[in-house]
């Protein structure tokens, strides 16, 4: 407990001392004030009035010690001081652990695998560090979540994943052994083998770079350039023609449109032009010389159907669509969350996002259709990012802008740059969002070769080519270990398969390169399957073949079919695998 805490306690304690006899002095004063009419002494109301400003000093400093933390709405004895001070002097050890929970988080977060961008076990565990992440943030420094001490203490099963890859090798074998099985027991035996394999490791995070607005032109989005125009002229109009006596001395101008970031604020009569009260004027409206403020909406070619709901400062959700300015101007009103879908869905396609939120910082990337920032908090989005992912993501790009409290209108964002500002107290009042598919998805798909190895019995490696047989026949030879990979590589397309092997069963899908069997031990491989991963995956398919045991030649199978048998102790005596474009 820190010394202000105790000192303010033990103020608190001496007044506790004094006021129960000070209140049978009352009470005595009172009664003789009631039965014969004497008055209370000097000395006693002296000390009442002592009492009270010692009252409202102790009372004061819990206030002011309190500001951070949420605190009883009315304070009104000694009691509620003593619990409001002792409140706080523990909310300030929870504050630190909450705060080591979220950079565990973070670290955790900063997992990538090395070979595949998708790997399902890792992006459980980052939906779940997501899921903690934000029931931290939000969890008051009083009240401190569940979880925290765990993720702080290294006992929580998403601490063990961190633990088990940053620090492999200052681990000793019997931390390692409970580690491993922490993780396998909560995210499965496959992350624990990837791990174990050095497949994974910790991205470096680095604190983000101040973002200064830039305010150029986007070739996507045009602005409309003007010189600052704070008054639109307005001349009446009618039906008649003016009379003769009217004279009109200025010379009227049409002047450009204003630029959306500086609204009109006043309207100014046209001076000297005289029109008499005899002669009827029609309500037929007024001619305005100027466009309207706002800009056209600039319609994209392409633009995928999405909602963005937005949270606005003292008006709540709104929902609108891609290319449609979500929030307001000129209103002074800060966003303080937000959600973006693609709406119908694009089978393979997805967002996320980010958000840098008041007094929180930034927000983990989201899932589509999940709130990043808060309801009733009064806290102002800074800025954020929105990035695209799945399988189709390679074949789309997002763009976004904000609207920054006395900024504007950013320049165009796109695919995870970060748009707006940090730690300079400005508010997101809007923002727009659309995504287009990229020039590149049309290309058509490029030939992929294969270089398959066969480990055969007897024989040791071999080395085929795709659509080229892979094995022996009718000799008897079982193959015992086989690996695949695209020769040359394609930009993000890759292969993984996986085997079953004598007297150990089904391995864990391996990526390719790797070995799925065993060399010099004899045991024979029973069947297997291949699959395609990455971004480019959708658009081939794998096939491949078996020569097995007392079966022969198995039919054609693919994209991750299991081709074999298991069980009945019948060896592959050689495959055949080739990968096609799809159409």
């Amino acid at each position: 407990m820190e010394p202000v805490h105790k000192d303010l306690l033990q103020q608190i304690a001496r007044l506790s001392e004094n006021y129960p006899n000070l209140a049978d002095r009352l009470l005595q004063s009172a009664q003789q004030l009631q039965n014969s009419g004497i008055p209370p002494s000097e000395s006693l109301l002296a000390e009442i009035a002592t009492y009270s400003r010692n009252f409202a000093v102790v009372q004061k400093q819990a206030l002011e010690l309190s500001k951070s933390v949420q605190s009883p709405s009315e304070i009104a004895s000694l009691k509620d001081i003593q619990n409001l001070v002792e409140m706080v002097a523990a909310s300030e050890g929870k504050a630190e652990i909450r705060s080591q929970a979220l950079k565990v988080l973070d670290r955790v977060l900063a997992i990538t695998h090395r070979e595949q961008s998708d790997f399902a076990p890792l992006q459980s565990v980052h939906t779940k560090a997501r899921e903690l992440y934000r029931a931290i943030s939000e969890s008051t420094p009083i009240q401190l979540h569940s979880d925290a001490e765990s993720l702080v203490s290294g006992k929580h099963p998403v601490s063990a994943v961190l633990a088990l890859v940053a620090q492999q090798d200052k681990l000793d074998d019997e931390q390692w052994v409970i580690l491993e099985e922490t993780v396998s027991a909560s995210f499965g035996k496959q992350l624990a083998v990837a791990i174990s394999r050095g497949k994974l490791t910790v991205a470096e995070i680095k604190e983000p770079a101040q973002l200064e607005p830039t305010f150029k032109t986007a070739a996507v989005e045009p602005k409309i350039s003007a010189q600052p125009l704070p008054e639109v002229i307005v001349i009446p109009s009618g039906n008649v023609a003016p009379p003769k006596q009217v004279v009109v001395r200025p010379e009227i101008k049409i002047l450009e449109s204003p630029s959306p970031s500086a609204p009109v604020h006043e309207v100014i009569i046209v001076p000297s032009i005289e029109i008499p009260q005899s002669r009827p004027i029609t309500s037929s409206g007024n001619i305005v010389f100027g466009a309207p403020p706002r800009t056209q909406q600039v319609q994209v070619e392409g633009a995928l159907a999405m909602k963005v709901l937005v949270h606005i400062q003292g008006i709540g959700d709104r929902t609108f669509g891609a290319m449609e300015y979500a929030g307001t101007r000129a209103q002074g009103r800060r966003i303080e969350g937000f959600e973006i879908k693609i709406d119908p869905p694009i089978p393979g396609l997805s967002v996320q996002y980010m958000a840098h939120v008041e007094g929180v910082g930034d927000t983990p990337w989201i899932n589509e259709a999940e709130l990043a920032g808060f309801r009733g908090q009064a806290k102002r989005i800074e800025g954020f990012a929105v990035r695209l992912s799945g399988p189709e993501a390679a074949n789309y790009n997002v763009f976004y802008t904000a609207h920054i409290q006395n900024i504007g209108d950013t320049e165009v964002s796109s695919n995870g740059e970060y748009c707006g500002t940090r730690g300079k107290g400005l508010r997101v009042e809007g923002l727009k969002v659309w995504i287009v598919r990229s020039a590149l998805a049309s290309q058509p798909a490029a030939p992929v070769g294969l270089k398959v190895l066969a480990h055969i019995q007897g024989i040791g490696d071999r080395t085929f080519s795709d659509r080229e047989y892979a094995g022996t026949r009718a000799q008897g030879r079982r193959v015992e270990g086989f690996q695949i990979k695209i020769e040359p590589p394609v930009a993000d397309l890759n292969l993984q398969y996986m085997a079953h092997v004598e007297g150990v069963g089904d391995t864990a899908w391996i990526s390719e390169g790797d070995l799925a069997g065993f060399r010099g031990k004899a045991k024979r491989i029973e069947g297997f399957a291949v699959r395609l991963t990455g971004s480019e995956a959708d658009k081939y398919d794998v096939f491949y073949t078996a020569h097995i045991q007392n079966v022969g030649d198995t039919p054609v199978t693919g994209n991750g079919q299991y081709c074999g048998t298991r069980g009945k102790g019948l060896r592959v005596e050689g495959v055949t695998v080739w990968v096609e474009a799809k159409g």
